[in-house]
This record gives structure tokens, C-alpha cells and sequence, in this order.
């Protein structure tokens, strides 16, 4: 039997591990250079949430990632409003993105819709990024998400185990705009 996860404990491991996989996700490209990540300062109605910034052939991109504990899209619609209304959280310069245990294809094309980035701890990834856009698809394995649809974070398995199966699997695709 499991110890009992302690919702606290359970949303930093989901943070930490979305960090992990944000950086994973940069670092499939040479000329990103991850300046910091960090936890973003909070306001209503957000617990999760990282700002990354990054340097793309020496221009400078902030990144307001939101952490999901459930990619539902019914769930992400609300979390993608909300990034859209907060006041000054995104300026000009600043990327919203998206990070959570598993992002459907669904979810993957809503947050593509809200000119939001994503990033899932599958190995799912789409950011854009000035003149670098980023795209990583996972196959998942039969029946993989079944129990992901039904069951928020976590899932049971231990913190990098999955993360690391699922990049074992990815095939990232890197471009300069215009190529």
C-alpha cells in the first residue's frame, strides 16, 4: 500500500516534474539557453504556475506556464480564459504555455487555438518561440491514456519514470521560421 500523498507535497512534485519536462523540451533545440526557471508568484484562483526565460539567438522570451494537474480540455478552457484575462501577467514578450501529466489531441489543439504553447510529461510539446518553433509528438502506447482521462495527478508512478519512458520515445522537430 501506497503512503498517502499530501495534496501540498503532490502539487510541488507536479511542479517540479513540469520543469523537468519544460527544459527537456527547450533543450531539444542548441540555440535556446535557459536563463531561469521559477515559480511564478501566485494570484486568485492559481496554485500552479512557472515563469521561464530563455534566450533565442540572443533575443530574449518569457514564458507563463500554467501546471495542470488534468489536461482535460472541458479544464483547460477555463485555466486558457484565465491566462487570457489576467492584466499584465502576459505582455507582449510573454508566451503563454501550458504544462500537464498528458495533453490529448484535443487538448493539444485547444491550447494551439489560444496561441497558448504546451508541454505534457508524455513528451508532448509546441512552443514558438520568435524565430524557433518546437513540435514533439509521443505515440502513445495501447491504452496508455485511459486511466490518464479519468484520473488527475497523480498516477501512481514514481516521479521521473514516466518522464523518462516517454522521451525515450519522442522524435523532436526543430525549425527556423521561414525554412
Amino acid at each position: 500500500m501506497e503512503p498517502a500523498v499530501n495534496s501540498s507535497d503532490a502539487r510541488q512534485q507536479l511542479e517540479a516534474r513540469a520543469a523537468e519536462a519544460l527544459k527537456a523540451a527547450l533543450a531539444e533545440v542548441s540555440t535556446i539557453k535557459v536563463r531561469e526557471i521559477r515559480h511564478a508568484p501566485p494570484r486568485a484562483g492559481r496554485e500552479n504556475g512557472l515563469m521561464a526565460c530563455v534566450d533565442v539567438f540572443g533575443h530574449r522570451h518569457n514564458l507563463a506556464c500554467e501546471v495542470e494537474n488534468n489536461g482535460q480540455p472541458h479544464l483547460l478552457r477555463s485555466a486558457l480564459e484565465e491566462m487570457r484575462k489576467s492584466p499584465g501577467h502576459l505582455r507582449g514578450d510573454t508566451t503563454p504555455v501550458i504544462i500537464a501529466p498528458y495533453l490529448s489531441p484535443e487538448a493539444q489543439a485547444l491550447c494551439k487555438k489560444n496561441h497558448a504553447g504546451y508541454v505534457d510529461l508524455e513528451g508532448n510539446a509546441s512552443l514558438a518561440l520568435g524565430e524557433v518553433f518546437i513540435a514533439k509528438r509521443t505515440l502513445p502506447r495501447a491504452g496508455q491514456h485511459s486511466s490518464l482521462a479519468a484520473h488527475p495527478w497523480p498516477v501512481g508512478r514514481a516521479a521521473g519514470e514516466k518522464f523518462t519512458a516517454a522521451s525515450e520515445r519522442t522524435k523532436p522537430i526543430a525549425r527556423r521560421a521561414g525554412a
